[in-house]
């Protein structure tokens, strides 16, 4: 895949900095532009640099692609025991205000694009800043967090022992604190995400090890609006295959060029 111009970006939020990328196609802009959530504990190449490989293809398409990393994460400033998925809805609102400055993105044509808990993200932010997204593309969305983290369970593990013995737990290496716990019981993931009223596609394998399928259909009864609902047979929460991933950025591709191609009509 050719590559248009790419650039870093910093902003800095809550004292915090946010390092990103953005991937600018060839010509004349302002962009319609997708603004990318990476997943929890990820960072803003996402699994197997799939937000890289989705920016080729959207730049070819002419349209730009944006992707930072939370505080806490990859790059950005923050230590993962802070980190609190409020704060990533407060930076991911903040962002979308950061980017429409920026000359070449279209401000009128801004998508947002999540991957797992980045999906969560992507559907409340955009309800939280509904006159300013124009789409809602969730990949694999890890609504799954909203019923077991208020528990004291993470990816299917219970870690309440580790968080009263040590007030956090370890998760792949990353201390993940209490507070992530108590936070996520003030989150209500449909009721905010569902403020939106644009078009929204939600896409999950069959074969997801991390989110059952039928939260793909709770998306989709939720909102007020129809859903585009993608099952794609055999494809793993990391998309992990060429067939899967194939199949993955070519519905991506459908749903972003065709919202897109009607905003500007």
């Amino acid at each position: 895949m050719t590559q248009s111009h790419i650039t870093y970006l910093e902003e800095t939020i809550d004292g915090l900095t946010l390092r990103g990328t953005a991937h600018i196609p060839d010509g004349d802009g302002p962009f319609p532009t997708v603004l990318m959530f990476h997943g929890f504990f990820a960072v803003r190449d996402e699994c197997f640099n799939a937000f890289v490989q989705l920016s080729s293809l959207l730049n070819m398409a002419g349209i730009c692609a944006i992707r930072f990393d939370f505080s806490c994460h990859g790059e950005s400033d923050g230590e993962p025991i802070n980190f609190t998925f409020s704060h990533e809805l407060r930076e991911g609102t903040e962002l979308i205000n950061r980017i429409r400055s920026l000359d070449y993105v279209d401000e009128s044509r801004i998508s947002l694009l999540g991957m797992s808990l980045g999906g969560v993200a992507a559907g409340m932010v955009a309800g939280l800043a509904t006159d300013q997204v124009n789409a809602v593309c969730m990949w694999s969305p890890a609504a799954v967090f909203g019923d077991d983290v208020p528990r004291g369970i993470l990816a299917g593990t219970d870690v309440n022992q580790q968080l009263n013995e040590l007030g956090h737990c370890d998760y792949l290496s990353f201390p993940v604190g209490r507070r992530f716990f108590d936070d996520f019981k003030t989150i209500d993931i449909y009721g905010v995400s569902t403020r939106f009223t644009g078009p929204v596609a939600v896409i999950l394998g069959d074969s997801d090890e991390t989110v059952p399928e039928h939260y793909a259909h709770d998306y989709a009864a939720a909102y007020s609006q129809p859903v585009e609902v993608t099952i794609v047979p055999k494809a793993t929460h990391g998309w992990s295959t060429i067939p899967t991933r194939t199949a993955l950025f070519e519905r991506t591709m459908q749903f972003l060029t065709a919202v897109n191609h009607r905003a500007n009509h």
